[in-house]
C-alpha cells in the first residue's frame, strides 16, 4: 500500500530536480585517464545522467553488448546498429538503420555500405519519399532527385518532383507539376503559387473541403488569412468560416478583424477566450489591463514600476551546487556536459557555464515560473555571451533568431548568431567596407555580431521604436514602412498593440515583435540601465 501510494506521488509530481553523483562523475573521469571503458562499474553509468557520454565511449573501445541501451546520439545509433549486426542481431540492427535512414540524409553512405546485399527494407517507398522531402527541403536536389528516381511508378512521384523544383525556384515547372499530381496536399503549394487572390482562396477552399493532412490545413489558414485580412476583406470572411476548424486560429483572426473594423462589443465577447482579443479590447475601450502574465501586452498596458530580482542575487548565485556537475566542470569536461538532457536547474546552470547557451535556455525554460525559487536562472535564460558586450538591443533581437547558436542556419539560409541572410551580409559588407567578405564568414560569431548589431541599430535610427525595428529585421524594412503608411504613426502603447496585431502582414512577425520585446525588458534590466525597454516617455 505504501509503495503504491508512493508511486502515485511519482506519476503526480515528477521530480523537477536530479543530481549526477560525485561519485559516477569520479567514474567517468577516472576511466578517461586509465582508458578503462569496459568495466562492470563503468557499465552502472549508463543507468545515469552521464550515461549518453558513457554509452558513446563504451561503444568505441568495447565488444559486449550487455546491458548497452541505444543512445540518443546518431553516431551512437550508427555504432551499436553495426556492433548488433556483427553479433548477428540484425534485426535489431536494421531496426535502427531504418530509423537513422528515413528521418536523415547525414549517414546514407555509411548505412548502404553496411547493408550491401541486403537494403531492400531501406528502399521502402513510404522511406524514400521522406528522404526525397527532406533532401529537397534542405536544398540537396542531386540527393532528392537520386532517390527520387526509385519512385518513378509511385502515386507521389510527380507531387515529390514538383516540390523539388518548388524549392529550386523553378515555380512554373512546380506549379505545373502540383496540378497534375495526385495528393491532396498539392492544393497547398498551388494555394502558395498562384498569383490571384481569388485563385489563392478558390485552392484554400479545396484544401479544405480535401482529406489533406491537417498540418498543411493549419499552415494554408494562416498564409490564407494572413494574405487576405486587408486585402480583401470578402474573401477573408469566407477564408474564416474554413478556419473554425482550428478555433485558436478562428478566434485570433476574428479578433484582429473587430480591431480592424473597429467592433470593440465583438472584442469584448471574444476576450474571455483570446488573450489577443482581451489585449485589443483593453486598447479600444480605454479598460485597464488585467493580464498577470508578463508579456508585451503587459509591458505596454500595464507596465511593472520595478525589476522584481535583484542583480547582485542573480549573479552572486552562478555557483553550481549539484556536486556531479561541479566535478566534470571543474575538471574541464563540458563536451561531457552537453550530452546531459534532463531539465533542472542545476543542469541548466552548467550549461550555461559551459557556454552552451541554447542547451541552457532549453533546460531552464521549464523552471520561468519558478525564478523567485531560483533567480540564478534569470542570467541562464537571457545570456550574455561575451561577444555582444552590453548591446542589449542585438542580445534580444540574437535570442530570438538562434538561441545564441554560432552555428545556426535556417532553412531559407540565414547565418549564425544574428541569422544574417547571405545577401544581407554582402550589403552590409559593403556598406563597412569589409574587404575580401565571404559568406562563410557570417559563421564567426565576432563578424555575424558586428553585421547584425551594424542592422538592427540602422533600423532603429530609422524607425525609432524597437518594435518597429525589429519587425523590420523580421520581414523587411520596405513592408513595415508600408503598413505604417496604412496605420499612421505609432505614438503610444495602445497605437503599438493595434499596429502589431493588425497592421503588421505576417504571423511569424507579429510573434516575433512580442518576443523580442520581452527579450529587451530582461536583458535592459539584467544588463543595461532598466531603461531601454521603455519605449514611451510616459513609462
Amino acid at each position: 500500500m505504501v509503495f503504491a501510494v508512493f508511486l502515485l506521488i511519482l506519476l503526480l509530481f515528477p521530480l523537477q530536480v536530479f543530481s549526477l553523483s560525485l561519485n559516477s562523475a569520479e567514474i567517468f573521469v577516472s576511466s578517461l585517464h586509465s582508458g578503462k571503458f569496459c568495466s562492470a562499474d563503468f557499465r552502472r553509468l549508463f543507468s545515469t545522467d552521464i550515461g549518453e557520454s558513457a554509452i558513446l565511449l563504451y561503444l568505441d573501445k568495447c565488444s559486449s553488448l550487455k546491458g548497452v541501451k541505444e543512445p540518443d546520439n546518431p553516431y551512437g545509433k550508427l555504432k551499436l546498429a553495426a556492433l548488433l549486426m556483427r553479433e548477428g542481431k540484425r534485426e535489431e540492427a536494421k531496426r535502427i538503420y531504418l530509423k537513422l535512414f528515413s528521418h536523415s540524409n547525414n549517414f546514407d553512405e555509411e548505412i548502404l555500405f553496411l547493408n550491401l546485399g541486403d537494403a531492400n527494407y531501406l528502399f521502402k517507398p513510404e522511406v524514400l519519399r521522406r528522404k526525397v522531402w527532406i533532401a529537397a527541403r534542405r536544398g540537396n536536389t542531386d540527393t532528392a532527385l537520386f532517390y527520387l528516381s526509385y519512385l518513378r511508378n509511385d502515386p507521389y512521384y510527380t507531387y515529390l518532383l514538383a516540390y523539388v523544383f518548388l524549392k529550386e525556384g523553378k515555380r512554373k515547372e512546380a506549379r505545373f507539376l502540383f496540378s497534375s499530381s495526385v495528393p491532396e496536399e498539392r492544393y497547398f503549394f498551388l494555394m502558395y503559387l498562384t498569383k490571384g487572390l481569388y485563385g489563392k482562396f478558390e485552392f484554400y477552399r479545396k484544401l479544405m473541403e480535401s482529406s489533406a493532412s491537417k498540418s498543411f490545413k493549419r499552415v494554408a489558414t494562416v498564409y490564407i488569412l494572413d494574405r487576405l485580412f486587408q486585402e480583401d476583406v470578402g474573401l477573408f470572411r469566407r477564408a474564416l468560416s474554413y478556419a473554425r476548424a482550428f478555433p485558436g486560429i478562428y478566434r485570433y483572426y476574428l479578433a484582429r478583424y473587430y480591431a480592424l473594423v473597429g467592433k470593440c462589443s465583438g472584442l469584448k465577447a471574444l476576450s474571455a477566450r483570446s488573450e489577443t482579443a482581451a489585449a485589443l479590447y483593453a486598447v479600444c475601450s480605454g479598460k485597464r489591463w488585467k493580464g498577470y502574465r508578463l508579456d508585451f501586452y503587459k509591458l505596454l498596458l500595464s507596465p511593472p514600476d520595478s525589476f522584481p530580482y535583484s542583480r547582485k542575487g542573480m549573479f552572486s548565485d552562478l555557483k553550481l551546487k549539484d556536486s556531479g556537475l561541479s566535478y566534470l566542470y571543474r575538471k574541464g569536461f563540458c563536451s561531457v556536459i552537453s550530452f546531459i538532457k534532463r531539465p533542472s536547474p542545476q543542469n541548466a546552470l552548467a550549461q550555461y557555464l559551459c557556454g552552451n547557451y541554447r542547451e541552457g535556455i532549453k533546460l531552464a525554460a521549464p523552471f520561468k515560473e519558478k525564478l523567485q525559487k531560483y533567480p540564478y536562472l534569470l542570467p541562464v535564460l537571457y545570456p550574455k555571451p561575451p561577444v555582444f558586450g552590453d548591446d542589449v538591443v542585438s542580445l534580444a533581437i540574437a535570442r530570438q533568431e538562434s538561441l545564441f547558436d554560432e552555428r545556426a542556419l535556417s532553412r531559407s539560409g540565414a547565418i549564425g548568431l544574428m541569422q544574417i541572410m547571405p545577401f544581407t551580409g554582402k550589403a552590409i559588407a559593403r556598406r563597412l567596407k569589409v574587404k575580401g567578405f565571404k559568406v562563410r564568414h557570417l559563421y564567426n560569431p565576432e563578424v555575424n555580431y558586428r553585421f547584425g548589431s551594424y542592422y538592427i541599430h540602422t533600423l532603429l535610427k530609422r524607425f525609432k521604436l524597437f518594435p518597429l525595428a525589429a519587425a523590420a529585421y523580421n520581414c523587411g524594412p520596405g513592408r513595415v514602412k508600408r503598413a505604417l503608411k496604412k496605420f499612421g504613426a505609432v505614438r503610444t502603447p495602445q497605437d503599438l498593440i493595434l499596429f502589431t496585431e493588425v497592421y503588421i502582414p505576417f504571423q511569424e512577425t507579429r510573434d516575433y515583435v512580442k518576443r523580442t520585446y520581452v527579450n529587451l525588458y530582461y536583458y535592459s534590466n539584467l544588463y543595461g540601465k532598466g531603461t531601454e525597454w521603455k519605449i514611451f516617455s510616459k513609462h
